[in-house]
């Protein structure tokens, strides 16, 4: 994922949005699930600013993937 490419312009209806953070704790989000929480255009830079981890509840510290 580019480093200015959004949501919707990346994401198909199959594609999970992965998100992992440095505590090992993962999770992922469909389409829809990624959209409704962040919005159409959301970039990967958004999306790691305003994760909170709910095992360690640091923020920031995750990786975004498709």
């Amino acid at each position: 994922m580019a480093k200015y490419e959004t949501l919707g312009a990346m994401m198909c209806y199959q594609d999970r949005l992965k998100v992992a953070c440095t505590c090992s704790h993962r999770s992922d989000f469909s389409l829809g699930e990624a959209l409704a929480l962040f919005g159409h255009d959301a970039t990967p830079y958004d999306i790691r600013r305003r994760m909170r981890c709910s095992r360690c509840h640091e923020v920031g510290k995750v990786t975004v993937t498709i």
